[in-house]
């Protein structure tokens, strides 16, 4: 049994710093080399061969961290033969500098950035520590300490973040007065807006002679609101608003980091999550939405394997082999995982075929088994049974199941003006992570390239653009099959071709755009102003124009659509009675009144600037109190820098309370973003409340 504690990390600094992260310093002599590498794990090796002797011998480079480090070694050779052994070396210097600056403040929080110079030698010192940042927003004047042997002492520079910047890189000098000992460190600090940017109304239109689209500032929006006008030679909508909300999007359970991948093509993020996939497997090789000890989803490891093919995202071989025989298992029938909601197994049964039809693990009798008609199911399952159908070789019926499967379909597509929409919008199984527009794009994918397909694929594309609001689709799983869909639209109808120059204009600003323009030439932007927004083109026929307003707009009043959001605080622990000072502890409460069941709820919100969440976390202390779950715990926690997150997987109707207890680190004066909650499926089922700023004084 080992017993710890994180005294250490308080005594003298007052702050815990980066989560997981050792303390940092700096060290050397008077030619000191700058600190930068503070990596919490210098060495992993999942399998080392051994020599004859069985033994092996492996170089590790230390960080600059000034900390001790253990190396541990475990040998496993089946369930009764296995061993382990560790080694610890420490590393130290005279005087050391420990950035306890918060990770991440707000644009406009007025802070103090501190670091805490400490005299490990066992003579007095009298230390003068210079700051540097990187960009150059403020200069710092010297600061000069006197230090008792072994004392620590925090130095600190005050200043207001800023706006427009992503990142500060702070770098701080510290010598003693006689010059034989300094240090150097650098540490990065995020900067994030205080209100953000968002698309507020988007539109798509083709560009002629005299197109004009009204365009007005949204109520209550910050200065440095703007147009955007992405050109475009293909009905395939831009997906620069879908993937600036992906992008942005907080929220990490697998499908949202598989969806976020799939989105911004981004391979390297797949490769990580891919490389974490036997976390998130269940002993059956269900996919669950967080790691943890519960069973799997098998709508979830559906979408995965479905998501995973149509992107062309490889998955490991090991983890897809199980996932394949789960599902397959699934629609037999011989495996039912425990779901929450409405649950109709005949559609998670045609979910998990699909998937297995993309893998090419589908096969006639598997197909046999389904037990739902073409007009029963919703027009996600529709897409799916064609999918199916269509990817299962040596199906004897085959042709016929799909001409009723398409005739189907067909039935469903309504056209209001050029926007679709389905006659069966309102049977969307939001227990199964569907929605409106997913069940469109899903209807898209499946079809497109069909023979017979063609002039209606054109007709869906634009109505599937259409239906985006603020630039994207309504959720994350819809926004990655509307990305799949528009790349596979793009592919199979390529651009016409267009000459001349378009010229876009608004309030007296205009914009041209001469053609050909490069793939990824960036939009056209304006500042905004109410009037009409005026697209002309000359020298032949024009682009298609995808127009987006984006503002900056704070929460003034509490919104509830579906949920209303209460929030209460209360002072576990203070030093100073009537104010908040560093160190004092804050107990947050957080009450959601339910009109609706909904899987998959998550309830956020932010914390100031380098607060700690406590308890459950790393070993801290759980007597002040740590996440006390409420009526209601949540399913999953994340404990990020800059808010609390509580992932719920059955949200009932009704009233949940949840709560949770942090430590303020940081000193300054705060601005917090409005607390939300969600239906992550279902987003039109939301509420948030703004919230105040908060003052931490030393």
């Amino acid at each position: 049994v080992l017993t710890s504690t994180a005294a250490t990390q308080v005594v003298g600094k007052r702050h815990y710093g980066k989560k997981a992260v050792e303390a940092g310093g700096g060290g050397g002599d008077a030619s000191a080399v700058t600190r930068d590498d503070f990596r919490p794990v210098l060495l992993w090796r999942g399998r080392v061969a051994l020599d004859a002797q069985g033994r092996a011998r492996i170089p590790v480079q230390l960080s600059e961290s000034l900390s001790s480090f253990r190396m541990v070694a475990v040998a496993t050779a089946g369930p009764d033969r296995f061993g382990t052994g560790m080694a610890s070396v420490r590393t130290s210097q005279d005087l050391q500098v420990f950035a306890a600056l918060p990770p991440l403040v707000r644009s406009g929080d007025f802070y103090g950035a501190s670091f805490t110079l400490r005299n490990s030698s066992d003579k007095p010192m009298r230390v003068t520590a210079t700051v540097n940042i990187d960009p150059g927003i403020a200069n710092g004047k010297p600061l000069t300490v006197d230090l008792a042997p072994g004392e620590a002492e925090a130095v600190t520079w005050n200043l207001t973040a800023p706006a427009n910047l992503a990142k500060l890189n702070w770098t701080v000098d510290a010598r003693s007065e006689d010059g034989k000992a300094v240090d150097r460190v650098v540490a990065t600090q995020d900067v994030v807006p205080a209100v953000p940017f968002e698309v507020w109304a988007a539109s798509l239109a083709r560009v002629g002679a005299g197109t004009s689209i009204p365009v007005a500032t949204p109520a209550g929006a910050l200065p440095g609101a703007y147009v955007d006008v992405k050109l475009s030679d293909s009905l395939a909508p831009p997906l620069a608003g879908v993937r600036d909300y992906m992008s942005r999007y907080p929220y990490n359970c697998f499908e949202q980091q598989l969806s976020r991948a799939v989105v911004l093509g981004d391979s390297a993020a797949w490769g990580t999550l891919a490389g974490a996939l036997p976390t998130y497997q269940d002993g059956d090789g269900l996919i669950r939405y967080f790691p943890g000890d519960w069973p799997g989803s098998e709508a979830l490891t559906a979408y995965a394997l479905s998501m995973t093919a149509e992107a062309g995202f490889a998955m490991p071989e090991a983890a897809k082999g199980k996932a394949i025989e789960a599902l397959k298992a699934v629609v037999e029938g011989r495996l039912k995982a425990d779901n929450f909601g409405p649950v109709d197994n005949r559609l998670l049964k045609v979910a998990s075929l699909a998937a297995l039809a993309r893998n090419g693990a589908s096969t006639p009798g598997l197909v046999a088994t389904i037990d739902i008609a073409p007009a029963d199911m919703p027009t996600g399952a529709l897409a799916d049974w064609i999918v199916a159908l269509d990817r299962t070789p040596g199906m004897a019926n085959g042709p016929a199941l799909r001409a009723t499967a398409e005739r189907t379909l067909r039935q469903r597509l309504v056209y209001e003006g050029t926007r679709i929409d389905l006659t069966d919008a309102a049977n969307a199984p939001w227990w199964m992570m569907t929605s409106d527009d997913e069940m469109v794009l899903r209807a898209l994918g499946a079809t497109l390239g069909r023979p017979g397909w063609a002039d209606e694929n054109a007709k869906m594309m634009v109505g599937a653009a259409l239906r985006q609001q603020r630039g994207r689709w309504d959720t994350t799983p819809a926004n990655a099959w509307g990305s799949v869909a528009a790349r596979r639209f793009a592919a199979l109808y390529p651009a016409s071709a267009i000459a001349g120059t378009t010229t876009v204009s608004l309030g007296g600003v205009s914009r041209t755009q001469g053609w050909p323009i490069p793939a990824n030439a960036s939009p056209l932007r304006l500042p905004l102003v109410a009037g009409p927004l005026s697209l002309v083109q000359s020298g032949g026929a024009g682009p298609w124009a995808t127009v987006s307003v984006s503002a900056a707009v704070p929460l003034t009043q509490p919104l509830n659509a579906g949920y209303r959001l209460t929030k209460a605080t209360e002072i576990v622990s203070a030093k100073v009675k009537g104010r908040l000072t560093r160190g004092d502890v804050v107990k947050v409460t957080l009450t959601v009144e339910a009109t609706a069941d909904r899987t998959w709820v998550v309830i956020n919100d932010p914390v100031p600037p380098g607060a700690t969440i406590v308890g459950n976390l790393g070993g801290q202390s759980g007597i002040l109190g740590g996440l006390a779950g409420g009526d209601s715990a949540p399913s999953y926690v994340e404990r990020g820098r800059d808010a609390w997150r509580g992932y719920f997987a059955w949200l009932p109707r009704g009233k949940v309370t949840v709560s949770y207890v942090m430590r303020l680190n940081g000193v300054g004066r705060f601005s917090l973003p409005p607390t939300r909650v969600e239906a992550m499926y279902s987003p039109e089922i939301r509420a948030a409340v703004p919230n105040r700023g908060v003052e931490v004084s030393l």
